[in-house]
């Protein structure tokens, strides 16, 4: 995985489009240390991840919503297949099935979290992601 940026916990780019969720974890994740980054769908995203320059990934964290009109499996299957796993991707869905879990995971995402999931539990669980990046 790439290194976070050494003035933040990390750069964060979150898609959701529903825009108060947007908010919400931008406000909190920012809070927290992190450069946010928001796209209001999929397709925003994908552009927004295929920013690069010779220092890497603009990105070290994706979290993205499953249901947009471009899916979240579209932005984690475009951002594994131009970063490789260098880029930790997350998964927020309304949908705790099985199933859902096991196309998340198998189209590359590292975590799946259930909505409405805790803020603290994101961040705490992006903190952790970006310290381990920073340290590895």
């Amino acid at each position: 995985m790439s290194r976070p940026a050494k003035d933040t916990l990390g750069r964060v780019l979150i898609a959701d489009d529903d825009p108060s969720i947007l908010h919400a974890l931008s406000s909190c994740l920012t809070r927290a240390g992190f450069a946010v980054t928001i796209a209001l769908d999929g397709a925003p995203a994908i552009a927004l991840a295929d920013g690069r320059d010779e220092a890497g990934p603009p990105f070290e964290l994706v979290l993205v919503d499953l249901n947009m009109r471009t899916s979240g499996i579209e932005v984690i299957q475009h951002v594994r297949k131009r970063y490789g796993t260098g880029v930790y991707c997350a998964v927020l869905s309304g949908d705790d099935g099985e199933d859902t879990r096991d196309v998340c995971l198998g189209a590359g995402a590292n975590d799946v979290f259930v909505k409405p999931a805790p803020a603290s539990l994101l961040r705490r669980r992006l903190t952790e992601v970006a310290q381990a990046m920073r340290n590895s």
